[in-house]
């Protein structure tokens, strides 16, 4: 007989009370008080030896009946042998691992193999195992169908090897992604019954219940990722084990630079860092200093520092951060390096530092009359210069322009007046290798007549080479178009009337705080009629009349302004609107070619084709035929992007998020609907087995019902019993008292 509650079997101890009561004589309810007795202290009936138990079946009655009611609750039942043995159902898991860059602090790794080890030295032969690695992308390295076929050893060795090949990446830490992947891998595989071979002899396996589970070994820094469980609908008895591995030192500073790359004419003398440190950091005093070279793996190490500049102290509170202004770095240093933090992996952020390359913008026009009158004079003005480039204003008078430019050393040419055919064709040719022209319509000489400056033939140009064609035929022979233009009646002012902010000339100012072009006013402007298909009208005046036009030419491109931008034509000249439309003209591809400064696991700008490559920190050459290709495993460094025609350097970190390596609170998953709690251990969930059957048997047999009916029937037993000695006491001692 087993009991389900053996404690209430203590309550038997109450059958010493009846025995108690038996042995303690009662005194004689009949008392007579003598003088000579009064003043002595009356004295209870004591055990003696000679004290005797009286109706000892009373006392069997009642000892029984209490021991009766002690075992009926503690709930007995009868185990059957067959059913003695519990076997744990066969369970799904998921492993998920995290190998985010903050995995890299020292000894986090080797704490991730033990728990490891730990969970699979728990792993029974009904279970089903895959493994999940997670940084920025999660990706299963064990399948189920995979691990089917291991038996425990197998299985143990294999992951052990998994885990030796698969080390922490330079990646930022996707937890909510990997949750949602490991969760519908979890609910969504079907299993199957397996074979195992165990001491040469196969045995088949049923396959594992519904019973799935997650265990996430992480460090769950803080600054993991969980936007994706935003939109995720958690799994239903899903329950996620959180097996947390923390650092031995828990500071963990790092430094970012604050400017993005700097805009033409912008001061770049001094730079904003920022030092961040962890909330939980013992460390308060770090130093910040630009060094040169360094390993690609990103280690501190001082030999491999080909220079360094001066350190400047800074002091930094846990969970707090300070911004300090540090001299921009010059020639050959690539690394901000923070020192004093033990925590390596990210304590070095890489920048690039170029030569500035000489470039020339061409100006195909006269002065006449007042400087300000012109547009050179505000050309002329425009700081194209930035760190990467050093650009000339050059004006050439039309009829001395000779020989075609080399694109790449002048990205610009503008164009203020008529133009010779000859060069006339020689500007349309270095559009078509990939120039940029920009043609300003001036006032037309008869504002009656309509001007379209075809020949006879309408080729679009006066035969003659050397006589000097419009502006407007310029525009149709570099075009092959067939455009006519007027001058525009303008009672009083025109503006801006459409402006399409998706062109890369008027991108940069889409944000409703820079796109009001209401205050420029426009005093004259020409009027293009003839506009096909082609071209693509980027802006439009109030009136209906294009305001500015581009077409591809070849590699090129080519604008048409309808309006001069000095102060005699417009107000352009005089807004805020006309410097970054300007830079766009010079170099419309400025804001996505500008940057130098990449994270790791983002897509970079830089062509792929068939002829580029990416040399490593190490030496080593990459193929970027396509961006896929552009997985830098080497981490953080100064990588450099090549073609036969260009190279041209450009630094990679890793993501500022992955720094943030204080603890996040488990709740935060709670928050998105994620089931946390431990899964049972096979010992727990043996014995959890064992009671539940043990309840159920408990259950259908009853035997506690039928023990206290037998009590209770003793009670009765010995209420009538001790009833009937009562009243026989009784009459004895009336007898007794009539005869004496």
């Amino acid at each position: 007989m087993s009991l389900l509650a053996p404690l209430y079997v203590i309550g038997a101890f109450a059958i010493g009370a009846p025995i108690l009561f038996h042995l303690i004589r009662r005194q004689p309810k009949g008392q007579v008080p003598f003088s000579s007795l009064m003043f002595l202290k009356p004295t209870p009936p004591r055990l003696t030896r000679r004290s005797r138990l009286d109706n000892w079946l009373l006392l069997l009655l009642r000892a029984l009946a209490l021991i009766l009611m002690a075992i009926a609750f503690a709930r007995p039942f009868l185990r059957s042998d067959t059913l003695s043995t519990a076997e744990v159902p066969g369970r799904r898991f998921v492993l998920v691992i995290d190998q985010s860059a903050s995995m890299k602090r020292d000894g986090i790794w080797e704490q991730v193999k033990q728990q490891a080890d730990e969970f699979l030295s728990d792993f029974q032969t009904a279970d089903e195992l895959a493994v999940v690695l997670f940084d920025n992308q999660p990706r299963t390295i064990l399948s189920f169908d995979e691990a089917a076929k291991l038996n425990s050893d197998q299985l143990q060795a294999r992951l052990k090897d998994l885990l030796q090949t698969n080390q922490p990446t330079w990646l930022h830490g996707d937890l909510g992604r990997a949750l949602a992947f490991a969760g519908d891998l979890a609910v969504s595989h079907e299993a199957e019954s397996k074979s195992i071979q165990t001491d040469g002899n196969e045995v088949v396996v049923e396959a594992a219940s519904s019973a799935s589970h997650l265990v996430l070994i992480s460090d769950m820094a803080a600054g993991s990722k969980l936007d994706r469980l935003q939109a995720y609908a958690w799994p239903k008895k899903l329950r996620v084990d959180v097996r947390r591995v923390i650092a031995a030192e828990r500071t963990n500073a790092f430094a970012r630079i604050l400017e993005s790359p700097p805009e033409p004419g912008q001061d770049v003398s001094r730079l904003r860092v920022r030092v961040s440190n962890s909330a939980d950091a013992t460390r308060t005093d770090f130093t910040l200093g630009w060094t040169g070279e360094a390993q690609a793996d990103g280690t501190a190490s001082e030999g491999d520092d080909l220079q360094r500049s001066a350190e400047f102290p800074v002091q930094v509170p846990p969970g707090q951060s300070r911004v300090i202004r540090m001299p921009a770095p010059g020639p050959g240093i690539t690394t901000l390096l923070l020192r004093g933090d033990r925590q390596e992996f990210d304590n070095r952020h890489y920048v690039v530092t170029v030569e500035p390359r000489p470039a020339r913008l061409i100006h195909l026009g006269s002065i006449v009359g007042e400087p300000r009158d012109n547009l050179l004079f505000y050309l002329q003005r425009i700081p194209f210069n930035n760190p990467r480039r050093v650009v000339t204003v050059e004006t050439v008078e039309p009829d001395q322009f000779s020989g075609v430019p080399d694109p790449d050393e002048v990205p610009l040419v503008v164009v203020t007046e008529e133009l010779a055919t000859t060069t006339a064709k020689q500007v349309k040719t270095y559009c078509e290798s990939g120039g940029r022209v920009l043609i300003v319509l001036s006032p037309m000489r008869d504002a009656d007549e309509p001007q379209s400056a075809t020949d006879e033939q309408g080729s679009g140009v006066v035969s003659d080479d050397g006589e000097m064609i419009p502006l407007g035929a310029t525009v149709n022979l570099i075009s092959d178009s067939d455009l006519e233009f007027s001058e525009a009646g303008i009672a009083d002012y025109a503006m801006f009337g459409r402006i399409d902010f998706s062109n890369p000339l008027f991108q940069s100012m889409a944000d409703p705080q820079f796109n009001d072009f209401s205050k420029i006013r426009f005093w004259a402007h020409r009027s293009i009629s003839g506009v096909g298909k082609d071209w693509n009208v980027a802006a439009e005046y109030d009136d209906g009349d294009p305001a500015v036009l581009e077409k591809s030419i070849g590699k090129g491109r080519l604008f048409v302004l309808a309006s001069g931008w000095q102060p005699t034509e417009s107000q352009l000249a005089l807004s805020t609107k006309f410097l970054p439309l300007m830079f766009r003209f010079f170099d419309a591809s400025a804001s996505e070619k500008s940057s130098q400064l990449f994270t790791l696991g983002r897509q970079f700008d830089f062509e792929p084709s068939g002829a580029a490559n990416i040399l490593t920190p190490s030496g080593n050459s990459l193929d970027y035929e396509q961006s896929s290709d552009g997985n830098l495993d080497e981490g953080p460094g100064v990588y450099r992007y090549q073609t036969s025609e260009d190279s041209v350097p450009f630094a990679v970190n890793m993501d500022p998020a992955e720094s943030r390596t204080e603890p996040l609170d488990e709740e935060a998953l709670a928050g998105f609907g994620v089931l946390l709690g431990e899964h049972v251990s096979t010992q727990q969930a043996l014995e959890n087995q064992r009671q539940l059957r043990d309840r159920e048997l408990e259950s259908q047999q009853r035997l506690w019902q039928w023990l206290l009916i037998v009590a209770l029937a003793l009670l009765g037993i010995e209420t009538v019993l001790g009833t009937i000695l009562s009243r026989g006491q009784k009459v004895g001692e009336a007898v007794m008292s009539e005869m004496g």
